[in-house]
């Protein structure tokens, strides 16, 4: 019962297409609400003499037509029919005129129950945004005008009024508090939603990397020893009948080839979060003795890496170093590819107080706009032999530890894989270059 009392009471916290029939159905309860406490009102407000029976049929007309709004709002969420958000605005404004006619009707400002017609500043604050919000809290200020000076004092009321020069003030302050209040604690609100929805899509995303890194593990297992197999007994009888130049046998023995670095490059996939030890590593100087292998391998191929690390640092951070490592060494191969041979490509490490940058650049392309789409997913590639598992591991390894994987285009051609990760400490020592 109590859960079900809560749930009608609870304000709608959804975002998206679904956001403005969400909040209607709450303003249709709570109207539903407010309607019957103004049908019992009447009755102790004549047996006070807060109304003249005189006005009773207006009074009761008014409310008949909030009944019927509220009818006709109702069918319409029934029937699913589509709303725009300018509706949600509408529905406080009839609610507004409703009550002020109310109002006016048993005493405007000078009516005990006249806050509830700034529960409506916070209703506003709460269900609208922006331009909209201060729209309807300007309508509301003139509500509060028109009752000052179009009210009909009632016989109870008319020895104690307080003069306009102090009750509108009062009125005008308590309504300008409740709006911005409200509309700050329902900012705070929506920025808390985004950021755990953020979150969730998070987690979601590194249980998808998981499940296919594990994927990746038990088909690299099942798929190494009869590849091995196949491989041996091929070369094994190439030998045996001397076909090693038989060009059939020779793209046989490439392709299978092919399939074990396939194979390989899905094993060393494989990323799961909670089993990566991180520790207090200098990212340029990992970086720089990284560069420095890479292009000890890359060397008769002319290619030059130009590494440098600006700023103040050396810049730390909490990473897996192993890990790491093969990520540098992934988007070094990807720029390497992309450039080709005596291809130059830029390294550099930067940063601020809080985030280090590395930013691996090359002149090739530019980066395809499929990979763009797709980035953290596996097997995604443009590249002739290329397996798509490069950044999809530095990709995955981003997440896991707290970072970000953005891919630029570089401004005079080329591209740009960029790595933002949080940093650990600020080091005092001046940033060198390699």
């Amino acid at each position: 019962m109590w859960s079900a009392i809560r749930s009608f009471f609870s304000p709608p916290m959804t975002a998206g297409p679904a956001e403005v029939t969400a909040k209607l159905y709450w303003m249709v309860r709570l109207r539903w609400l407010a309607i019957t406490a103004q049908i019992i009102s009447i009755f102790p407000a004549l047996y006070f003499e807060m109304m003249d029976p005189s006005v009773l049929p207006t009074f009761a007309s008014a409310i008949g037509l909030l009944i019927a709004w509220n009818l006709l709002t109702w069918f319409a969420l029934q029937r699913q029919w589509e709303l725009p958000p300018p509706q949600i605005l509408i529905q406080l404004c009839v609610d507004i005129a409703v009550l002020s006619t109310l109002l006016v009707l048993t005493g405007g400002a000078w009516n005990p129950t006249v806050p509830i017609l700034f529960v409506h500043s916070v209703l506003g604050a709460m269900l609208l945004q922006g331009g909209r919000s201060l729209a309807f809290f300007l309508i509301l200020l003139l509500a509060v005008v028109v009752i000052q000076f179009s009210a009909q004092i009632p016989p109870a009321l008319e020895k104690s009024l307080l003069p306009r020069t102090i009750l509108f003030p009062a009125q005008l302050i308590v309504a300008l508090v409740f709006w911005i209040l409200t509309a700050w604690l329902s900012r705070t609100l929506g920025a808390l939603q985004t950021d755990l929805s953020a979150a969730r899509e998070r987690k979601t995303r590194i249980d998808r990397l998981r499940a296919v890194g594990a994927l990746a593990a038990g088909l690299s297992h099942e798929f190494a020893t009869p590849l091995n197999t196949a491989q041996l007994r091929l070369s094994r009888l190439a030998r045996s009948l001397q076909l090693e130049d038989n060009p059939d046998l020779v793209t046989a023995q490439e392709e299978l080839n092919r399939c074990g670095e396939v194979l390989h490059h899905m094993a060393g996939s494989q990323l799961d979060p909670e089993r990566l030890s991180l520790e207090p590593a200098d990212i340029d100087l990992l970086v720089g003795r990284v560069c420095r292998g890479v292009a000890n391998d890359h060397e008769a191929e002319g290619v030059t890496l130009r590494f440098r690390s600006i700023g103040r640092g050396p810049y730390r951070a909490l990473i897996p170093s192993v890990a790491f490592s093969q990520g540098v060494i992934n988007l070094l191969d990807n720029a390497i590819q992309s450039g080709g041979e005596g291809c130059v490509v830029d390294i550099l490490v930067d940063g601020g107080v809080d985030h280090i940058d590395l930013s691996v650049a090359d002149r090739g392309p530019g980066w395809p706009e499929i990979v763009r789409n797709h980035l953290g997913e596996p097997f995604v590639t443009t590249k002739p032999g290329g397996v798509g598992l490069g950044l999809y591991y530095v990709h995955s390894l981003s997440e896991a530890i707290g970072a970000n994987l953005l891919l630029e285009d570089r401004p005079d051609g080329g591209a740009i894989a960029r790595v933002s990760l949080p940093r650990a400490g600020r080091v005092e020592s001046p940033g060198g270059e390699a």
